[in-house]
């Protein structure tokens, strides 16, 4: 029996790690973190939404932040329709998201994550490890340049909506 509990211990013990649970180190306090006000003027910043309080409120699209995080370049009319062909997406997944391209303006970090094969790719998916992920706008722009689409991760949110009943209050159409 005394192995058992051990490797039911070292089982929670890695999921601990790896979901950062009951961990003695607090983490990095993100710049959203309270007393994080996005109605306040501030430097634009692109972040998640991380309570089903702000969704349901809407309040990110009340936001300062909002109008520096909505993309200013339009997918190209002939990237509208996917190709009839087998399609490349890649999912960005760099650290938990909302690290260098958290600042709408440009950051200070010359070795930034960036993509140089755009062209390799029918369809970006910018993903985070947070309840909403918003995709930075640096990201469609990019991806837009490209004639790339980008999508947020909806099956997160179309999951939580059957998981939890929560009525989906986003319209994904803007981004």
């Amino acid at each position: 029996m005394s192995s058992f509990l051990r490797c039911v211990k070292t089982v929670v013990s890695f999921l601990r790690r790896l979901f950062h649970c009951g961990d003695d180190r607090k983490p990095d306090p993100r710049p959203w973190d309270p007393p994080f006000d996005p109605s306040q003027p501030s430097i634009p910043i692109s972040y998640p939404i991380t309570t089903l309080e702000a969704l349901a409120s809407r309040s990110y699209f009340r936001s300062f932040h909002y109008p520096f995080n909505r993309s200013s370049v339009p997918l190209p009319p002939s990237a509208a329709a996917l190709p009839p062909r087998r399609r490349i997406l890649v999912c960005h997944d760099m650290k938990g998201g909302y690290t260098d391209d958290l600042w709408v303006q440009g950051g200070d970090n010359p070795d930034a994550y960036a993509i140089w094969h755009w062209h390799l790719m029918d369809v970006f998916v910018y993903f985070s490890h947070y309840l909403v992920t918003l995709p930075p706008p640096c990201w469609t722009n990019a991806a837009h340049t490209h004639g790339v689409k980008v999508l947020p991760p909806r099956f997160l949110i179309r999951a939580l909506v059957l998981l939890l009943g929560f009525p989906l209050l986003v319209n994904w159409s803007r981004f």
